[in-house]
């Protein structure tokens, strides 16, 4: 067999693995009984054991080294060897009992965090961060960095982006935001938010999102669609790729917007050739790039006037006293801004302060300067400084957020990347497709998924995002995109 064959059937053992376990934890936050969670623990330590001596065996590093030097390769061929590459070189640095140690303690954490989060006990998942914030810094440690132990764990989410680039996109989009919101708060007129105001049966916002993803082009034969605690998207492997949402019953905004952002992941994840699967291509570009998909879906369709214009009828299908209510009345009642306690509820316009306290938490915990103990209380002053509320209770503060649960310290700042992405495309997607928000007042997401799938999914993970987002729009990440999306938006939505 050739090199290359050889290092595809290496890959797809890594794929298989990757799938087991992806399988093995939709499971534990879906359908997984209580008592079964301490030996799941176990088995996942041992499949993660098993791909990661996988993903760094000497014989993958021979493969990759004989693949630099062959010119025949394709682009995707060659933008894999590059990316498993580097994946290969850094995880080298890492000890396989910690890999196994690791898994076991993030498999314990969830069901402890989906315990303290129910009972509002920060104590019960205090240890299990501990823990959590421990395996960041020596996995920091063991990657390396130049300043700051933080942009080791980024480079896992976001490739090449540090504390200090972070930085300096948060800094000028809070002295744009800031006044912004204050303008808002003081000068606008805010929509009426009351019509939305009542209680809704779960089955029926069960149905509710189904129909979402329908119209946005979810394929159920590929998916599913289960209740969580958090919502997420899982891609167990090629054609399986799941949904969980969840449906508090005093509004239909969060169960609604919380389908339409795991369907904008999933499409993006449908939409991975068998290609990109087979040379481990398929996890998109970077965490924000796979956020930009979700937010765009969430914001710049579901959020806008035209997809109401729309929408308006099938909320009225599902819940009859909304046949009256003019799509105008529910775009406005479905944009309005006011800081908020929960993240994924927030408006487009305070959303990045949330993503912006947590970056500042993240990266205190891991330098040390803030204590796992001290961490319900400098959460609560720090939603007070950035958005001027105070979290009643820890379930809605610090353990709203299943993300440390599963260790992924480093992945907010992909939230808030996402956003700029979007934006950043926008304008893009509108010269493209000029009859854009015709498509969307008939409900037709054909012509946005078709440029989608044209532009970022087939892809996949061969452009870094900067190079990704030249190619589409003709310059790097610029928030400035940003800014004028939302100030537009919202300066007509408040009278401004």
């Amino acid at each position: 067999m050739s090199t290359l064959a050889n290092y595809r059937d290496h890959l797809a053992e890594i794929g298989k693995l990757g799938s087991a376990a992806a399988l093995l934890g939709w499971d534990q936050q879906t359908h997984m009984p209580p008592k079964a969670a301490p030996y799941r623990a176990q088995v996942q330590g041992k499949l993660a054991r098993m791909a990661f001596e996988l993903a760094t065996a000497d014989a993958l590093g021979q493969y990759l080294s004989e693949l630099r030097q062959d010119e025949t390769l394709s682009r995707l061929q060659k933008a894999s060897v590059r990316i498993n590459g580097k994946a290969y070189y850094r995880a080298r640095a890492i000890p396989a009992d910690f890999v196994e140690e690791r898994q076991i303690a993030q498999s314990e954490a969830q069901g402890a965090w989906i315990e303290a989060r129910r009972t509002n006990n920060y104590a019960l998942f205090q240890p299990h961060l501990e823990k959590a914030v421990g395996f960041a810094r020596r996995l920091a440690d063991y990657y390396g960095y130049e300043e700051h132990p933080y942009d080791a764990l980024l480079e896992d989410y976001e490739p090449g982006l540090t504390c200090r680039q972070l930085r300096a996109i948060i800094e000028p989009l809070k002295a744009e935001l800031v006044p912004f919101l204050r303008k808002l708060v003081t000068e606008g007129r805010a929509p009426d938010a009351d019509i939305l105001a009542g209680r809704y049966d779960a089955d029926e916002l069960r149905k509710l999102s189904r129909h979402a993803l329908e119209i946005i082009g979810y394929d159920f034969a590929a998916g599913a669609l289960d209740d969580v605690t958090h919502p997420f998207t899982s891609t167990i492997g090629p054609g399986d790729v799941r949904i969980t949402n969840r449906y508090p019953t005093d509004t239909p905004l969060p169960s609604l917007f919380g389908a339409l952002h795991e369907g904008g992941h999933a499409l993006y994840n449908q939409g991975f050739t068998d290609e990109l699967y087979a040379l481990n291509l398929a996890g998109g570009s970077s965490n924000g790039i796979h956020e930009s998909q979700s937010r765009m879906i969430e914001n710049q369709v579901g959020r806008s006037l035209p997809f109401w214009q729309f929408f308006q009828a099938v909320l009225a299908e599902h819940f009859p006293k909304f046949a009256a209510v003019p799509a105008d009345a529910l775009y406005r009642a479905c944009n309005v801004v006011a800081p908020s306690l929960i993240r994924v509820e927030a408006d487009e316009v305070t959303y990045n302060f949330h993503i912006m306290l947590r970056f500042e938490i993240e990266a205190g915990l891991v330098e040390g300067s803030i204590g796992v103990a001290d961490l319900p209380k400098r959460w609560n002053q720090a939603m007070s400084d950035y958005l001027g509320i105070v979290p009643p209770t820890d379930s809605v503060g610090v353990l709203q957020d299943v993300h440390w649960s599963f260790g992924y310290i480093g992945y907010f700042p992909s939230y808030m990347l996402g956003n700029l992405y979007a934006a950043q495309m926008l304008p893009t997607i509108r010269r493209s497709l000029p009859h854009f928000d015709d498509h969307l007042r008939h409900g037709d997401l054909k012509p946005l998924v078709g440029w989608l799938r044209e532009n970022v999914h087939q892809h996949g993970a061969a452009y870094e995002p900067n190079e990704l987002m030249r190619r589409i729009t003709g310059e790097p990440l610029n928030p400035q995109h940003f800014v004028a999306y939302v100030k537009d938006k919202y300066s007509d939505i408040y009278g401004l």
